[in-house]
């Protein structure tokens, strides 16, 4: 059966990255973690200089700048760890053929791997990407640069009509 949509998407560092800030941020909504966080230890702060103990409020600005460095660097570096981890997909290049029903994923060394659209847990749709997500914290990477109008009205359809 010949498919509605092919697609071809690279799979490298930086959208290892992007995969995993989407999900930290769409999934996992750890933005409202850090909001609430970042609104607590200022708080704690602005009280600690009121009541003039100053090295407390020293300590808590820097408890405030590492965490949010670990949110918005050290999650990277730990997303790019993972990916120098598995040497297996390194620049993988991946085609995707997109049906009514199910979409095929091949690899450069021909493995290829059919999804029912049925079996998917959700779609997640980024300025720059589209995550087809498996799982919880799996999913296939699909760059929108590589991608048709087309392509995207139809997968908000599948995401519509699987209400994924």
């Amino acid at each position: 059966m010949e498919p509605r949509f092919t697609v071809h998407s690279r799979y490298n560092e930086q959208e290892a990255i992007r995969f995993n800030r989407a999900l930290l941020f769409n999934v996992w909504h750890i933005k409202k973690t850090i909001i609430v966080s970042n609104i607590a230890l200022l708080f704690m702060i602005v009280t600690s200089l009121i009541a003039h103990n100053y090295m407390f409020a020293i300590s808590l600005v820097f408890a405030l700048a590492v965490f949010n460095w670990y949110f918005f660097m050290g999650v990277d570096l730990k997303a790019a760890r993972a990916y120098h981890k598995n040497k297996q997909i390194h620049d993988q290049e991946f085609v995707f053929c997109f049906h009514d029903d199910q979409y095929e994923s091949t690899t450069d060394d021909g493995t290829t791997t059919s999804v029912p659209y049925s079996t998917l847990h959700m779609i997640i749709e980024t300025p720059t990407n589209i995550y087809i997500m498996h799982a919880p914290t799996v999913g296939t990477i699909i760059q929108k640069g590589n991608c048709s109008a087309e392509f995207i009205e139809f997968i908000h359809e599948i995401k519509n009509r699987y209400k994924i």
